[in-house]
């Protein structure tokens, strides 16, 4: 759900001013009303915990975000996104990481213990106001997790290719159908 940043400082500003007036005027009807604001503003909050950002930097080494090298030291079609156990949230909806975060040419040891899971092209979206912030689908990866042989507790790495990315930064922005046009299939 898109938070509503008017109607969030609207709402705010319309309970700081009837607290306010109820101490200036020393009216309980004001006070009445303020105390009513609060349900406004609880409307117009945004919902935090549909949405989780990777922030490398604030996450002191939970979260990494790795492009593969080679064998022939070429640029591999692989980003992996390290992280520990329990660093993401399941129950959110959506998992953004941005591509400046990514590193290149980092070695990460072998681990027999490592739960991956492949994030598919339509698992992928981008962010739409934020430029360089891309979107995993968690419900949709927690739906193909449920024919696997481990849950998402046990998942430390998520792998995407670029290629994947890549096409996703170059699609253009959809368009809906003009008004009396009809969409082909």
């Amino acid at each position: 759900m898109k938070p509503n940043h008017f109607g969030l400082i609207t709402s705010s500003l319309l309970f700081l001013t009837f607290i306010v007036l109820s101490l200036v005027f020393q009216s309980t009807t004001y006070l009445y009303i303020a105390s009513v604001c609060p349900l406004l503003i609880v409307l117009f909050l945004p919902d935090l915990r549909s949405t989780q950002f990777i922030k490398p930097n604030q996450a002191k080494g939970a979260v990494r975000l790795i492009t593969m090298e080679n064998k022939d030291k070429s640029d591999s079609d692989f980003l992996v996104i390290l992280f520990e156990q329990g660093f993401v949230k399941w129950n959110s909806r959506q998992l953004y990481f941005n591509l400046d975060d990514i590193m290149k040419d980092v070695y990460i040891k072998p681990d027999p213990f490592a739960a991956t899971m492949t994030v598919l092209k339509y698992d992928l979206f981008l962010h739409r106001r934020k430029k360089n912030w891309v979107g995993i689908s968690l419900p949709q990866l927690q739906q193909r997790i449920s024919q696997l042989s481990y849950t998402t507790n046990e998942i430390n790495r998520l792998v995407i290719q670029m290629s994947d990315i890549s096409d996703l930064l170059q699609k253009p922005v959809s368009q809906p159908a003009a008004a009396g046009r009809s969409v082909g299939a």
